[in-house]
Formats: structure tokens, sequence, C-alpha cells
């Protein structure tokens, strides 16, 4: 039996989800995930590999409805390419992570161009693609597409879930990945059987991506060395005409004081 995914906080003092222990399918485990990250509005694209995950939601805002509370709202566009880009400019226009979902095969291509708009302007995004059962991939099954293979090229990261005790992980892994270091589109593609797999909801708990992780703590750590400076700002000093050439990376990053500080100085 299948639990009503909840918007939902760690309970204070414990630091445990109220639901870990509960028994849900995989898609009612993407749908909370959405929930516990602050999901507001999704937008997205029926198609029949996807059709777990969206009965989740249904399920899931008729039970915040019966409990006055407020549902995620869903916007269906014309195709997949505008559920993407409607998810692009709600992430630039709010701040917060945009979410496409979409089906197998034709959805997911589709949604190559806004996953690589995303990637070109550090716009943070999840998409949510349904893939055929395991068994049929690789067979040419219908609908299928090879998706990580695709967007691993467009995206900032693609992952293809195969174990489905690592969905939950997954999907909130994908979260973080998103907003973390320079923004960008993570795509994540769910075979349809893994969404109607059952197991037990943790509440917690990401990806162990080692590569990842040491790539962006070596880069926090990165520092110029004196003598690099120094020979920076003497050749900017003999500069006659210098010119500052700055992108909205300034902005995102909320350097733009700084930038300002430097430029006057």
């Amino acid at each position: 039996m299948s639990v009503q995914a909840e918007r939902l906080t760690p309970t204070a003092g414990t630091g445990k989800h109220p639901l870990a222990g509960q028994e849900m399918t995989g898609a009612d485990m993407i749908i909370q995930v959405l929930a516990d990250e602050g999901v507001e509005v999704l937008f997205g694209y029926s198609g029949g590999a996807i059709l777990p995950t969206w009965d989740a939601l249904g399920r899931y805002n008729i039970d915040q409805e019966s409990r006055r509370r407020k549902p995620i709202e869903l916007v269906v566009p014309a195709n997949e390419q505008g559920a993407g880009f409607m998810a692009a400019g709600y992430a630039r226009a709010s701040g917060k992570v945009g979410v496409s979902m979409v089906t197998s095969g034709p959805g997911a291509t589709n949604s190559v161009t806004p996953v690589r708009d995303c990637m070109s302007d550090s716009i943070p995004m999840i998409l949510i693609c349904g893939q055929v059962p395991r068994a049929n991939i690789g067979t040419d099954a219908f609908q299928e597409a090879p998706v990580f293979n695709i967007m691993s090229a467009c995206a900032k990261r693609t992952f293809l879930v195969l174990d489905p005790e690592e969905l939950e992980i997954t999907v909130r892994t994908a979260f973080e990945i998103a907003r973390s270091d320079r923004p960008g589109p993570v795509v994540l593609d769910i075979p349809k059987d893994i969404q109607n797999w059952k197991g037990v909801f943790k509440g917690e708990g990401l990806l162990q991506l080692r590569g990842y992780r040491e790539r962006i703590e070596a880069l926090y750590n990165t520092r110029m060395s004196e003598e690099k400076g120094a020979a920076f700002f003497d050749m900017l000093g003999k500069s006659e005409r210098p010119l500052i050439y700055a992108g909205g990376g300034v902005i995102k990053s909320d350097a733009a004081r700084d930038l300002r500080r430097f430029a006057t100085t």
C-alpha cells in the first residue's frame, strides 16, 4: 500500500523525516522529494512512460487539498519543449529550481533545447523523463530513446536510474547539483518499472559522487598566488584603457557589489 505524499520537513529536534520507514511506490517517492525540496509549480506533458508519476502527483494534490494545504500547481504546455522553457523562465524569475516532467522517447528529445539553454545560461532546472522498463532498454522499444547518451552532452549531470533503491537519493541529489556551484540543468531518466516499484522511504541521503564533490572542493579551495596577483595588478596598472568583460554569473553569484568596488578602486 502506497503512502500519500505530504509537504513535510524533518520533525523538530530529531532530524528524522515524518514519513521515514513508510512503504511507497517509486513514483510517490519522486513526488515526496519534490515536495520536500519546496517545488510549488511543475511544468509537464504526459505520456505512457511517465504516467505512474503523474498519478502520484494527482494523489498528492488530492490529499493536500483535503487537508486544506497548497498542492503542487501543474502547468501543461502545448509541447515538451514549452514545458522546459517554462521551467527555465520560472527558475529565472523565482530563484528556485524549475522542474519539467515529460515522457520517454520524443517527449525527452523535445526537451533537449531547453536543457542546453539552461546549461548555457546557468539556470537550475530538473528534467524528469519517463523511460521504458529496464528490460526493454536497448531493444528499440516503442518510444525509447537513449536519453542518457543525448542529455549527457547537454546537461550539467544526467542520471539513468537503474537501481530502485537509489531512486530517492538520486532525485534529492539532482536538486543539490542543480543549485550548487554554477547552477545548471540535471536530467533524471527513470524507467517505468522503477516508478511502479515499491520500497521504503528513507527521507534523507545523497549519492556519494566522490569525483564531483572533490572537484567542487578543489574549486572552492583554489586561490591565486601572491606572485600572480601582483603581476596581474602591475599589468592592469600599466593598461591605458582597461576593460572589464563580465557576464550574468556576476549577478547570479551575488558579486555585483564586489565587481563595482573593483572597477572603481
